[in-house]
């Protein structure tokens, strides 16, 4: 009777879940994407696309007229100046947010036209029909506006009158660190201004990537400098506002802003210096103004620059 030696039992090999390889390859994606999510939120936050700029149906009856001159540091601006209905009593420059063009302060240029103010819209550098081929988000904008400022006061319209400035978030900002600069604007109206540059890159990029904001912002700031060879920390209407007294300022934010948060409002009224003025509108969001608020919203720009120009 023969007997059957046992088999030995096979050995069973753990399954690698987590090789090497695929670990190393996972590092060098998560990394590419990283980088390319930076470099993507530096390059259009500096080379923004061109909205067109498209002229109004009410053009003739405005008395718009197409016009040209140089920023402070020679890049040729394209604007529109728009003549006060009657008798004119002062004049606003009307600063536009990044990303945009003159279009979006054309409402307001119609507005103050009809109260009595001659109006100059202008596109920032990188925008509209104005050459450069950089947008730097407050920087070098400020010598658009001091050229536009420039421009409008030595036009034979303005002659005798005062000029003041109106912006809309970096055009707001812009218009704090130009009249800091220059004291011929004698009134500054805000709306949805950020207090720093590196406080609103910050917050962008938290919107735009959600926790991955924390991790990417850096490196796009980083890359950002690239073409714009500053640290944003430089870009400050939080430093700039306290020395536009004892000329006014009336600052605009809403509440519902989560672009631009209410506190960069509250921060630049604390900096400044009287006569100042905050109004938060409780319903609105950034330079987006509810239906509700507007009539009052209006009211208060037009009687601010009535009062101060």
């Amino acid at each position: 009777m023969s007997s059957r030696q046992p088999e030995p039992c096979e050995t069973i090999r753990p399954k690698r879940f987590f090789h090497p390889t695929y670990f190393g390859l996972g590092l060098l994606a998560g990394g590419l994407l990283w980088g390319g999510l930076a470099a993507s939120y530096a390059y259009i936050a500096t080379h923004p696309p061109r909205i067109p700029v498209l002229l109004p149906k009410d053009a003739q009856s405005l008395g718009l007229e197409e016009v040209t001159f140089l920023s402070r540091d020679g890049i040729a601006l394209s604007g529109w100046f728009l003549p006060a209905k009657g008798n004119a009593i002062g004049g606003v420059v009307l600063c536009h947010g990044h990303l945009f063009n003159r279009m979006e302060m054309l409402y307001w240029a119609r507005l103050l036209r009809e109260a009595g103010f001659h109006t100059l819209l202008f596109d920032f550098r990188k925008s509209g029909r104005s050459g450069g081929h950089v947008c730097t988000v407050g920087y070098l904008e400020t010598n658009d506006l001091l050229g536009a400022v420039d421009y409008f006061a030595a036009r034979p319209e303005m002659q005798g009158l005062h000029v003041g400035v109106y912006g809309h978030s970096m055009g707001g900002s812009v218009a704090l660190m130009a009249a800091a600069e220059d004291t011929r604007l004698a009134a500054v109206v805000t709306h949805g201004a950020f207090a720093t540059l590196e406080r609103a890159v910050v917050r962008r990029g938290r919107l735009l990537f959600g926790p991955l904001g924390t991790l990417i912002t850096p490196l796009a700031i980083r890359i950002g400098q690239r073409w714009i060879p500053i640290s944003p920390q430089e870009v400050s209407a939080l430093k700039a506002i306290g020395s536009i007294a004892p000329r006014p300022v009336l600052l605009f934010h809403g509440q519902h802003d989560r672009i631009v948060p209410v506190k960069d409002a509250y921060d630049l009224y604390a900096a400044a210096c009287p006569p100042r003025t905050l109004h938060v509108l409780p319903k609105s969001g950034h330079v987006w103004i509810a239906p509700e608020e507007l009539p009052e919203y209006d009211h208060l720009l037009v009687q601010f620059f009535k009062t101060h120009l």
